[in-house]
């Protein structure tokens, strides 16, 4: 029941700040760097992180959908919040140090996998996110009389 209710949360903050609500993004943030320590009671020791990246490695990685789709989310509230900056690359950047940060956070607490390998279904997600944004910028600039 918590778990239901904590992904509601997640929807409804994610759903915010995708229209431009800045303090639902802000919200979002914070909530997405204090989930982690909160569910292993802020037990904190050193990263044990797993770097062995290989092509199988990698694409099996990709079939984590759930972490494709989070920061192909993330990438486009990032791009919302920020307006229509020409800076995508700078966004993507920042989707996939959010990736990283959350990687070290998981190898701290325990809770979770810190695996380098969990960063290439997050580049594809902030990939995805960039890509949706064109998309949508070049449907935009479209009538559906012409």
């Amino acid at each position: 029941m918590l778990i239901a209710l904590g992904v509601v949360v997640w929807i409804v903050l994610a759903v915010f700040a995708l229209r431009g609500a800045t303090w639902a993004y802000v919200v979002f943030v914070i909530l997405a760097f204090v989930w982690i320590p909160a569910r292993a009671g802020l037990h904190l020791h050193r990263p044990k992180c797993e770097m062995r990246l290989s092509l199988d490695l990698a694409l099996f990685s990709l079939t984590n959908y759930k972490h494709v789709f989070l920061f192909a989310m993330f990438f486009l509230m990032t791009r919302v919040q920020l307006g229509r900056t020409p800076y995508a690359s700078l966004i993507a950047a920042t989707t996939i140090a959010i990736g990283v940060l959350i990687e070290i956070e998981q190898g701290t607490t325990g809770n979770g996998h810190c695996r380098v390998r969990d960063l290439v279904p997050d580049s594809v997600g902030a990939l995805v996110g960039a890509l949706s944004a064109r998309i949508w910028k070049r449907l935009e600039g479209t009538t559906l009389s012409s």
